[in-house]
């Protein structure tokens, strides 16, 4: 029945108390997820490696709270609005209105919105511990805490950034080396993440704000009836405005200034300012009025049309003048491009010499000597390619199925090159996946004997105890360094490791209970009571990753940072290069090309994973670094100078900059015509040699040029680096000039030249499909020559033998020149001989043309008889009891044959038409000899002539 008590509805449950209370409980267990799943991670690492670990985190968190307090941070306590909370509150409302009111009765007027302060206040501070992981950025933040140190860091030359674009330069790269190269350092770690955090802070506060803002009010004045849309178009031009006055502003921090950036910069400030100054009128008047006018319309538009429509008639004209004034137009920008990535590249640096190719012959009877005199460089040229000494150095690991080979290194000790192998742990094909997790991180813990050794020149496997006395490997590279970590009960009597070791380095930590049962379940309850030592990062690149982010460790493409194995005699380390790699997307002229630098190396122990840190750079990072790590730098030790190697990666990217910015005539640039780049499939060499200038054989990095585009397959030159710790990174190019009558062949060529050789083609017959080893260039005394090795097996079947070693010229003025033999002095010896004719043929690069060979020589010599009506008698031997030589010559060339047959008609005119018209010939050596006998006296005489005309 009706009543008033039956007819009083019960009051609606508080929905939004609920829904806040929810959203309050889901944050806090996500918060308590995330910080639960760390905390034993971060305590294990602060336990470990103290400042080490603690230092990145502390520039992160400088970093995060700066950035985000930029992006984030709200001063404004008098509006204390909230585009979050707001969100929240509006969706809150919506869950609980009432079905029968228009869902615009619900939506409150952003204006309106209003924290209370000290809820505004602490929602800033709420704003950045949310989201300050966002604005993580390392390097910033070590950059910050070096300028508040005192490091400016070229912050005072910013203001001449914004007059770049407005003046032209001259052809120079000077005015860049002046203007631009001092504030690189702030362009690239300091400026970049501040405006891209206030580019953020634009588009939540002015952008995202003011948009919510026209929306709630065009809600709250549609309710109402009263639009006003003079209003809104005035917020929305004020907010496109503002942000294409931020991308004109944005337009001084590019890679690349021309001729036509003024004019781009210029049409978009006008353009942005232009949108400003209407929604400052459009405001005012739209307290009067609330409809823009028709015409108010058509002069926004027209106005910025005009505007674009000039700018681009500007820069299409200037584009179409600079076709054919390239040099004018464009000529004083690209000297600045030039400038700016001589330095980025350190070019400057680098000596430049003429390499004058020439092909010499030695004389044929100082062939021996003059091979002797160079034997400083033969005894330590490189027969051994890593193939091959793979394929020698596998059978080393036997059956072992716990170990695979991780990377491969060429290392000096003693002035002698060796291939070494380091390898790392990896899980037996044969584990069952039960037992997977027990092999990973209590057995399979460490690389027993973790190196072999072979060395280069040779080919001999060494035992690697005689430079590595510490072998076992607990940190190193790959297999199950990189995806596991090993660990035991510190109270063990029996060892689980892998032949029954036990680790006595100090690496890792004691975990006890209840945190070892956190870090592993297992251990609650296979060690419910014992402490575990865990060692963690045990891969030297991840390690490093964590305790030192600022440098690089994958150059992309799956290729990780080279580093080397060194030793002190004792105790092994890897030599980890510290190359710090920073973007210069915001220098002018820079055109995007990065900003790399060797700061030093790391030592990191093989057994316990310790970090030294060695200096060696000198550039404006490495001086931050210093000064914020001082404590950790080591003095350069004795024992590291001869195995210390610069980093290959750094060579080549020098070399890459080199090959376009060792161009520093603006026209040639512009041209693009004397490029260079590395030959197809050719990579760095590093060996022993003595190129032009050096006083001794030394240890260096070879990589060869030839011109880019070019056809043909000669060198354009060849750059060195120097690995000796007192000339580390020195680098040369001997440049060879485009005018030289003699070229130097580049590595295509070299195999043709050898498959020509007929000497090649038939031992080639006999070795059965060998195999061609690495073409590496060297400086001979003066002369250039290739090494190649021949092997009769590959690393995919027998253990590779060498069949032979080829020396072939590298200077080339229309002939290749072959020697072979079975070490490097005798194939040098052979090759000498072709260039003096002492032994057969050379190959000519014109196949049609072939050099008299030793038989035709030979019959030269019977010619110039026969035409003498002289009998030629060979006589196995010469027995007579007196012999007398009457001259000897030598004929090898072409150029020889006329001096020949002038001795030999001499020599018929005054020992043989006399008295006989018959002669003997008999082969000594090398030398064909030619003789007449007559008696005198009753005692029988020789008198003979001697030719040396080769074997």
């Amino acid at each position: 029945m009706y009543s008033a008590s039956t007819d009083k509805q019960a009051p609606p449950p508080d929905a939004g108390k609920y829904i806040r209370l929810g959203i309050v409980a889901i944050m806090g267990i996500v918060i308590f997820a995330v910080v639960g799943n760390q905390a034993v991670n971060l305590s294990m690492n602060f336990t470990e490696f103290g400042e080490q670990f603690s230092k990145p985190l502390y520039y992160t968190l400088v970093s995060t709270i700066i950035l985000s307090a930029i992006a984030l941070v709200r001063v404004n306590i008098a509006g204390r609005s909230s585009i979050f909370w707001y969100s929240i509150t509006t969706i809150i409302g919506f869950l609980g209105r009432g079905g029968q009111q228009p869902i615009s009765n619900d939506i409150q007027s952003f204006k309106d919105y209003k924290l209370t302060p000290p809820q505004f206040i602490i929602w800033q501070i709420t704003k950045v511990l949310l989201f300050g992981a966002f604005f993580a950025n390392i390097m910033f933040g070590f950059a910050a805490i070096s300028f508040l140190d005192g490091n400016q860091l070229g912050i005072e030359h910013l203001p001449k950034l914004f007059s770049l674009p407005f003046v032209t330069p001259h052809i120079d790269p000077e005015y860049a080396t002046q203007n631009v190269v001092p504030m690189i350092p702030a362009l690239i770690i300091l400026i970049p993440p501040i405006l891209a955090a206030i580019g953020l802070r634009l588009v939540l506060y002015v952008g995202i704000h003011r948009l919510i803002h026209v929306i709630t009010s065009f809600i709250q004045d549609s309710n109402d009836g009263k639009p006003r849309y003079l209003n809104y178009v005035s917020t929305i031009e004020g907010i496109i405005g503002i942000g294409i006055v931020w991308i004109g502003f944005n337009l001084f921090f590019t890679e690349q200034i021309d001729y036509n950036t003024r004019y781009l910069i210029g049409g978009v400030l006008v353009i942005g300012f232009a949108l400003i100054a209407f929604s400052v009128v459009d405001r005012i008047r739209a307290r009067v009025l609330t409809h823009m006018f028709k015409r108010d319309v058509y002069i926004r538009i027209f106005t910025i049309l005009a505007i674009a429509i000039i700018v681009i008639g500007i820069i299409s004209v200037n584009q179409s003048i600079s076709d054919a004034r390239k040099v004018e137009f464009l000529g004083p920008y690209t000297a600045q491009q030039i400038g700016v990535n001589r330095y980025l590249g350190e070019l400057d640096r680098i000596d430049e010499n003429t390499h004058d190719v020439q092909l010499r012959s030695v004389s044929p009877n100082n062939i021996k000597n003059y091979v002797q005199q160079n034997n400083d460089v033969l005894d330590v040229i490189r027969v051994w390619d890593w193939t091959a000494a793979l394929a020698k150095l596998k059978p080393e690991i036997g059956l072992i199925p716990y170990v695979n080979f991780e990377d491969n290194d060429i290392l000096r000790f003693n002035n002698t090159l060796y291939w070494t192998v380091s390898m790392s742990p990896t899980l037996p094909s044969s584990v069952s996946q039960d037992n997977a997790w027990y092999n990973e991180h209590l057995v399979y813990t460490h690389v027993p004997n973790g190196f072999l050794t072979l060395e280069a020149t040779d080919g001999q496997i060494v035992d690697s105890s005689q430079f590595f006395q510490e072998r076992e490997i607990y940190y190193g590279e790959g297999g199950l360094f990189q995806t596991t970590w090993s660990g035991y009960p510190t109270n063990r009597e029996t060892s689980a490791e892998l032949n029954q070791a036990f680790y006595n380095g100090e690496g890792g930590l004691d975990v006890p209970p209840p945190l070892s049962w956190i870090f592993e379940p297992n251990f609650l309850l296979s060690f419910p009571g014992e402490s575990v030592h865990v060692m963690r990062y045990k891969d030297v690149n991840d390690r490093m990753q964590v305790l030192y982010p600022y440098f690089i460790y994958d150059f992309g493409e799956g290729r990780e940072l080279d580093i080397l194995p060194v030793t002190d005699g004792t105790n092994t380390f890897w030599l980890v290069p510290l190359i710090v790699k920073l973007d210069t997307f915001d220098v002018p002229w820079s055109i995007g090309n990065p900003y790399l630098r060797l700061v030093g190396y790391g030592l990191v122990d093989t057994q316990d994973g310790s970090i030294q840190l060695l200096k060696t750079g000198d550039d404006f990072f490495t001086e931050m670094f210093e000064n914020q790590y001082s404590e950790q730098f080591q003095p350069m030790p004795d024992w590291l100078q001869e195995q210390i190697r610069y980093p290959v990666e750094l060579f080549d990217w020098k070399t890459q900059m080199y090959n376009i910015y060792h161009v520093t005539d603006v026209e040639t640039f512009i041209q693009a015509n004397e490029f260079y780049e590395v030959p197809s499939g050719l990579g760095t060499y590093h060996v022993e040699a003595k190129p032009p200038g050096f006083d001794q054989t030394e240890f260096i990095g070879l990589l060869s040029l030839e011109l880019k585009g070019s056809q043909g397959r000669n060198l354009a030159g060849y750059m060195v680096v120097e690995h000796d710790i007192g000339n580390l990174g020195s680098m040369q190019f001997y440049e060879v000039p485009l005018n030289s009558t003699t070229k130097l062949i580049g590595p295509t060529a070299v195999d043709e030249a050898l498959n020509k050789d007929p000497d090649f083609a038939q031992l080639k017959t006999l070795l059965r499909t060998p195999r061609i080893g690495d073409n590496i260039l060297y400086r001979i005394g003066d002369h250039d020559v290739y090494f190649i090795p021949i092997y009769t097996a590959g690393a995919g079947g027998a253990v590779a033998q060498l069949g032979t070693i080829a020396a072939v010229g590298a200077a080339f003025n229309g002939e290749y020149f072959v020697g072979l033999g079975d070490t490097q002095e005798e194939a040098f010896e052979a090759y000498l001989k072709k260039v003096s004719g002492v032994s057969s043929t050379a190959t000519i690069s014109d196949d049609e043309y072939v050099e008299l060979a030793r038989d035709d020589r030979i019959n030269i010599i019977k010619s110039v008889f026969e035409e003498n009506d002289i009998t030629i008698a060979e006589p196995t031997s010469i027995q007579i009891p007196l012999s007398f030589n009457e001259g000897q010559i030598f004929f090898f060339t072409e150029s020889d044959r006329a001096e020949t047959v002038e001795f030999i008609s001499q020599f018929i005119d005054d020992f043989v038409k006399p008295r006989t018209d018959r002669v003997f010939m008999w082969q000594e050596e090398n030398n064909l000899n030619v003789g007449t006998v007559f008696v005198k006296d009753g005692i029988s005489e020789i008198h003979y002539v001697s030719i040396e005309v080769g074997t």
